[in-house]
Formats: C-alpha cells, sequence, structure tokens
C-alpha cells in the first residue's frame, strides 16, 4: 500500500506504512509480495521502520532518536501491535472489506495524480509527521511479521542501512551488526525443508533480501545462497559518496561482480534511460530486474516495462495499479 504521504491534506494511504495491516491490504489486491524496510535496535532485534530515525513527543517539538540507539522496549513504547492469529484474521476480514469498497470506488473515479518527482523529501530526512492514518496499529518485529501474515505473500526484506550518504564504505562492524540478527530472525522463520536442502520448498514463503548499500548485498550473498539477494539502486537521481550507487551502469557492476539474483531500481531511471532493461538481459539473461517509485503508480507504464522486460515492479499504489495491470 505504499509510503504514507500527504496528499491534499489527507494522509495516504489510509494504511499505516510498513504494518501488517498494510501488507495484507496489498496482497488483497492481488500483489504476490510486499516490501518493507528492516532495521535493527541496539539490543539486536529486527524491527519494521522506513526512516532512519523515530520521531516522537510533542508534535510541535519533536524528539528524534535512530532505531539503533533505540532498545526494542523503546521502540516498542511508541506503539503497541497484536500478532495474535485471531487479531491477524480480524484485520484480514477488514483489510477484504476495505478492499472490495475501495475497487469500487477507483472503477467509479480515475486515481488522483501522483505528486511531482523530487517532491517528498531524501530518504531518511522526513520531517516530523502525524500519524493520523484511518487504519492505525504499532510497530512490528520482523519475526511479528512472518507470524502474522499468510506464507501465500511473499516477503522482498530490504535491509535499511542508517550511513550517511557522504560515507562513501559502511563500517563492517555496522554491516555485520544488521545483517547477523536479520538473518538469524529469517532462518527461526523460515526453518529448512524436511530433508534439508538449500532452497525453497513447496508451501514455503518466498524471501528476497535487497539493500541500496552494496556492501551489505555482497555480505548477504556471502553468508546464505538460499535466498536471492537484489541490489537496490537510484540509477543516479540520488547524489551518494559511493560511486557504485549513482548509475544504473554501476548497479549492473555490482550486481555482476557480486553475483546477486537482480536488480531494483529506480523507475524513472528507467523512463530516462529504457535500453538498460536490454543492456541487463545482454548481459546476463538470468538476472531480474524489477523497478520501484512512484512512476509505477501509472499502470500503463507498468505494462510497458513488461513490455521492455521487466520482471517486476513495486509500486505504492496497488488499488489504482493491480486492476489494469492483473486485467
Amino acid at each position: 500500500m505504499g509510503a504514507n504521504i500527504l496528499r491534499g491534506g489527507t494522509l495516504i494511504p489510509a494504511w499505516r506504512e510498513n504494518t501488517t495491516g498494510s501488507f495484507l491490504a496489498a496482497a488483497a489486491t492481488g500483489a504476490s509480495f510486499v516490501e518493507f524496510d528492516v532495521q535493527v535496535t541496539r539490543d539486536g532485534v529486527p524491527v519494521l521502520w522506513h526512516d532512519d530515525t523515530v520521531d516522537f513527543g510533542d508534535p510541535s517539538a519533536p524528539s528524534r532518536a535512530p532505531v539503533g540507539d533505540l532498545t526494542l522496549a523503546e521502540f516498542k513504547a511508541l506503539g503497541s501491535i497484536t500478532s495474535s492469529a485471531g487479531a491477524a484474521a480480524t484485520r484480514l476480514a477488514v483489510v477484504r472489506s476495505f478492499w472490495e469498497e475501495a475497487a469500487a470506488a477507483a472503477a467509479a473515479a480515475a486515481p488522483p495524480a501522483s505528486p511531482p518527482r523530487g517532491a517528498s523529501p531524501p530518504r531518511g530526512r522526513s520531517p516530523p509527521r502525524h500519524w493520523r492514518c484511518a487504519l492505525d496499529e504499532g510497530f512490528p518485529t520482523l519475526e511479528e511479521v512472518f507470524a502474522a501474515l499468510p506464507p501465500g505473500v511473499g516477503f522482498d526484506i530490504e535491509v535499511k542501512m542508517a550511513t550517511p550518504d557522504d560515507l562513501a564504505v559502511t563500517p563492517p562492524e555496522e554491516v555485520d551488526r544488521v545483517i547477523g540478527p536479520i538473518l538469524a530472525a529469517v532462518e527461526r522463520c523460515c526453518p529448512p525443508s524436511v530433508g534439508g536442502g538449500a532452497g525453497t520448498g513447496a508451501g514455503e514463503r518466498q524471501v528476497v533480501f535487497s539493500s541500496f548499500d552494496p556492501d551489505v548485498c555482497r555480505e548477504l550473498r556471502a553468508r546464505q545462497s538460499r535466498w536471492p539477494v537484489l541490489f537496490l539502486s537510484t540509477g543516479g537521481t540520488d547524489a551518494h559518496a559511493d560511486l557504485r550507487r549513482t548509475s544504473l551502469a554501476a548497479a549492473l557492476d555490482v550486481a555482476l561482480e557480486c553475483g546477486l539474483a537482480g536488480l531494483v531500481v529506480d523507475s524513472g531511471a528507467l523512463q530516462a534511460d529504457p535500453g538498460f532493461a536490454a543492456a541487463v538481459a545482454a548481459a546476463a539473461p538470468r538476472l531480474r530486474l524489477l523497478t520501484y517509485g512512484r512512476e509505477n503508480d501509472d499502470p500503463e507504464w507498468v505494462v510497458a516495462q513488461a513490455a521492455l522486460g521487466v520482471h517486476g515492479v513495486i509500486c505504492d499504489d496497488a488499488l489504482a495499479a493491480a486492476p489494469r495491470v492483473l486485467a
């Protein structure tokens, strides 16, 4: 259901981002995967949160703390979540009702236009936001999300690193601090199939890892072979001290060098260079190419990407995109 943004004075979507309710709503539209951001608390627990910091306290003068500086108890104190089977079933029923009503509304009116590119603040530098979603819930851990969502919903787990953009290389100890607990949590939630193979067995949840940090991708690939790893790239739409993050060509080099399963690139960057899809296919047919970004809220562009050879898209408005794309 995408990131929460202000549109016309209303926080959209109605669901709070990075919550089980949001993921269930996305799955109800026909999404095969949900993408979310995972960070690690000071006491080593993977939690879902997008921004580098959490804002809390007086809205007129909020306090701000990095997720990595908070314990799980402190993080949880900012909200609450119930991940019992009964609560999940209740949320799913609400989601289905919400989807039926929203689908009818979407059929009666065209979706609102997306904000212009660059209208939202850069990642990790968002101003304080008032979380007044119509449907809100607290902040989940990674393991709670595994428990709450049915196994038919695939997970694209973005490993979020809060290192600044002017730092060319993330310190290895910070990479290890984040990757270790995340891999351990996923392994606990997805034990190997009976018989022990490295691959994903029938009926198991599909999981992929992704990250904007090339060294995180390298380590995720080196430490396990069971789940695919994808390199996220802005394609040069955002500046960064690490040159590996500043162009589509550099992103392809990272994927090939690290033996990754594919790339997830900024959709606007692909619009500017649609030939990149063919370049990926020519360089390594095994590589999967996905895109993300607000351009993907346009179903016509999503369909056009399929013709270019793009294998999947991450969109912020499944309610608008799904009916056209799935048709």
